[in-house]
């Protein structure tokens, strides 16, 4: 698999597993800020154990690929994590692309990390022959919905949440 990189001070590459740490640490800042943002969100006790076990399991699975972003000088400053989807029966395209999860270190200095980060995936879907991808963006955030809306992604679904007795 070929390197991507970018112009600006980092470059994106496939994850390994040495990379987990920094990216559990990575992780654990933007689902913080996500329960902060939307309390229907809970962290269990151990979440960034099991955070990892998944991380860990993922590098290993052919219908996913995981993504960091990288200082030219330093540590992991972002991640994403796609895997190819089964479409419901009758539906074209058969499979697609979907972002389970991207996170950028709120420090870090470089813009366009989720930009190359993304164009990285969507490179290794196009050579896995699928056609779109879709991700959740949550609600409450703001500037992840700004972020897909001027890469041009449009609402696909009104994804509902209700709360059980």
């Amino acid at each position: 698999m070929t390197e991507h990189t970018t112009t600006a001070p980092f470059s994106v590459r496939r994850a390994y597993r040495a990379d987990a740490e920094r990216m559990v640490a990575i992780w654990k800042e933007a689902a913080e800020a996500l329960v902060k943002a939307d309390p229907r969100f809970k962290l269990a006790e151990d979440s960034p154990a099991r955070w990892r076990d998944s991380l860990i399991g993922w590098l290993d699975r052919p219908e996913m690929a995981v993504y960091v972003a990288e200082k030219t000088d330093g540590p992991v400053i972002g991640y994403i994590v796609g895997q190819l989807a089964e479409n419901l029966p009758g539906l074209l395209p058969e499979r697609y692309g979907l972002v389970l999860d991207l996170a950028v270190d709120y420090h870090a200095k470089s813009s366009g990390i989720g930009r190359g980060l993304l164009e990285a995936l969507k490179a290794w879907y196009s050579e896995q022959g699928a056609s779109h991808l879709e991700a959740r963006v949550p609600f409450h955030h703001p500037v992840a919905q700004a972020f897909w809306r001027a890469l041009g992604a449009t609402k696909l679904y009104d994804q509902m949440w209700m709360k059980l007795p």
